[in-house]
C-alpha cells in the first residue's frame, strides 16, 4: 500500500511545476516510462523547447493525479509499455469530464 505524505498532498491540491527527477519520483514511473509519454505527447512539458535537456525540462503537478492511477492500472493489470500514452490520455478526459460535471452539480445547488 502506498503512503501519501503531507508534502504529496499540497502538490496534488496545487498546481507546480516539478523537475524530471521528482516527478519521476512521485509518480511511480520508470524514467524511460516518462520519456515515452512525452514522445508520444500524453504529458507536455511546461515550456519545453528542442533543446531542453531532462534537467531544464518541468511537469505540471496536474499529472500525478492520473500518472498514479495509470501506474496503478499498469502494474494491476500488467499492461504493455507502450500503452502507457493512451491509457493516460483516456485518464485526463476522464478526469476532465469529471470535475465539470462536479462543477455543474455544485451551481445547480
Amino acid at each position: 500500500m502506498m503512503t501519501t505524505h503531507a508534502d504529496e498532498l499540497i502538490l496534488l491540491s496545487e498546481s507546480v511545476e516539478l523537475s524530471f527527477d521528482t516527478f519521476v519520483e512521485l509518480s511511480g514511473l520508470t524514467p524511460a516510462e516518462l520519456q515515452l509519454l512525452i514522445d508520444c505527447g500524453a504529458i507536455i512539458p511546461c515550456q519545453m523547447t528542442e533543446i531542453s535537456s531532462l534537467e531544464t525540462i518541468k511537469f505540471n503537478s496536474h499529472y500525478l493525479i492520473s500518472i498514479r492511477k495509470l501506474v496503478r492500472l499498469k502494474q494491476d493489470f500488467e499492461l504493455e509499455t507502450n500503452s502507457l500514452g493512451l491509457m493516460l490520455v483516456f485518464l485526463e478526459r476522464v478526469r476532465t469530464l469529471e470535475l465539470q460535471l462536479h462543477q455543474l452539480t455544485n451551481q445547480n445547488k
